[in-house]
């Protein structure tokens, strides 16, 4: 057999291509990892990430299982899209109607409306599906509730002290405008 040639490679052009396939590798393994929810939360369509606490029902907003336990947002519903997959997906985990689920919106005391609350920041709402005659001005129903009512979540102004049961949810990579501390 003929000896060949062998072409020597310089060490800095190994050290090149050695460190573009890493950063191309780990660009990559962060995007894909961005879109995956984390446990114990479940994907629901292509954008949401949910986890249903499936505790007793909390007797008051105050005891926050989404920011106690996972140091995450209770959930905000955003779009009619998100609002018929979040009721669909709590139909399917055998949910009954009239089930009543905590969300992460209350009444601003500056100006009476309804924001998101991440946090002690608000978000102004882009999208409300309020049952008839919601919100109410009455004083005390300051929290956000979402029930269950045939394929449909329905907004209602509650006490902060109704028995609910806790959505956590977690953002996509920012996928949306959301600006969710997770």
């Amino acid at each position: 057999m003929p000896n060949r040639p062998t072409r020597k490679i310089e060490p800095s052009t190994l050290l090149r291509h050695f460190l573009t396939f890493w950063l191309i590798f780990l660009a990559h393994r962060h995007i894909v990892d961005a879109m995956r929810c984390k446990i114990p939360y479940e994907r629901v369509q292509e954008n949401y990430c949910y986890f249903v606490a499936d505790e007793e029902p909390l007797h008051t907003s105050f005891h926050n299982f989404c920011y106690q336990d996972k140091r995450t947002s209770r959930v905000c519903v955003d779009s009619e899209e998100e609002m018929r997959f979040l009721a669909q997906h709590l139909h399917e985990m055998g949910y009954p109607d009239g089930t009543k689920f905590w969300s992460a919106g209350h009444r601003w005391p500056l100006d009476n409306r309804f924001y998101w609350n991440y946090f002690g920041r608000a978000r102004p709402m882009n999208y409300s599906n309020w049952a008839e005659e919601e919100p109410t001005p009455q004083m005390g129903r300051n929290c956000l509730i979402l029930t269950l009512s045939g394929d449909e979540l329905v907004m209602s102004s509650e006490s902060c002290y109704t028995r609910a049961v806790d959505i956590c949810e977690q953002s996509l990579a920012d996928s949306d405008s959301r600006s969710v501390i997770h």
